[in-house]
């Protein structure tokens, strides 16, 4: 397991010495009037990672981070969570889906907890290149080609439904993707969670904890449904507006996703405790 950092600093910052003395290397984006920004990626194992952060913190610069896994951990592992990381397109209508999400069923206007109600419209066939799997931007849903679906099916995955994808302005099912459908909620259980910040929403009574991006995410043992291979948790995550439930994946379906090489997606292990 190794937590990588993307940072982002401005010119006025003016660390761009310091980090050519530490040997970092970075990018320049060249913006208006020879302003710029330097962006680079460094793991917290990286021996100059604490200046790094303190840096961060002197100057409060962008700073995104994730947790990335190596195949042994994620073999080990005997539930994961999956991730889509290929997104392509908006949903539809575009115009208003944002006040008014028409595939959702008690939508909460205050948090965005919902209930999918029908399939989800797109403007277009997507281009795929490479990926098997891809969400939608403003959204979570998980999208996947007929050829993840047959595998699905060879190897008696069970705990999803495939739903049709809708091109918009013609309402036929489109043909390169299908979405992944995911009814099963696994029960109350996220653990070790007094350092997560929470949103409680008052319109609808949900907590909803902020997006799960470092280390392990701890979830108690009968919280899953070992009848199921994938399925949903019963926290609701987001910030903001944004909420999605974690997606669940057993160990006999991620090691299917391996042995495909399946792209668009990426696996984290939970431990169960």
């Amino acid at each position: 397991m190794e937590i990588w950092h993307r940072v982002g600093f401005g010119k006025l910052d003016n660390v761009d010495s310091k980090l050519d003395t530490w040997g970092i290397k970075y990018k320049k984006i060249i913006g208006l009037q020879d302003y710029y920004i330097i962006l680079f990626d460094i793991v917290e194992t990286n021996p100059r990672w604490k200046d790094v952060s303190d840096l961060i913190q002197k100057y409060n610069a962008s700073d995104i981070y994730q947790t990335v896994f190596n195949k042994k951990e994620i073999l080990a592992a005997e539930w994961l969570r999956l991730i889509p990381i290929f997104q392509q397109g908006y949903p539809q209508p575009e115009e208003t889906w944002v006040s008014n999400p028409i595939t959702y069923t008690s939508h909460c206007p205050q948090c965005g907890t919902f209930q999918q109600g029908s399939s989800f419209r797109i403007k277009k066939e997507p281009g795929l290149g490479k990926n098997d799997f891809m969400s939608m931007f403003w959204m979570y849903a998980l999208f996947c080609t007929p050829k993840v679906l047959k595998e699905l099916e060879t190897h008696q995955i069970q705990g999803y439904e495939i739903w049709n994808v809708i091109i918009h302005n013609t309402d036929l099912p489109a043909q390169k993707v299908s979405q992944l459908y995911i009814p099963a909620i696994a029960q109350e259980g996220l653990s070790q969670v007094d350092d997560l910040k929470r949103q409680y929403c008052y319109t609808c009574q949900t907590t909803k904890y902020f997006p799960h991006m470092k280390g392990i995410m701890y979830l108690k043992k009968e919280v899953v449904n070992l009848n199921f291979d994938i399925m949903q948790t019963y926290e609701w995550f987001g910030d903001g507006h944004a909420a999605y439930r974690e997606i669940l994946i057993s160990n006999r379906l991620a090691k299917l996703i391996l042995d495909q090489n399946w792209k668009g997606i990426a696996l984290k292990p939970v431990e169960l405790i």
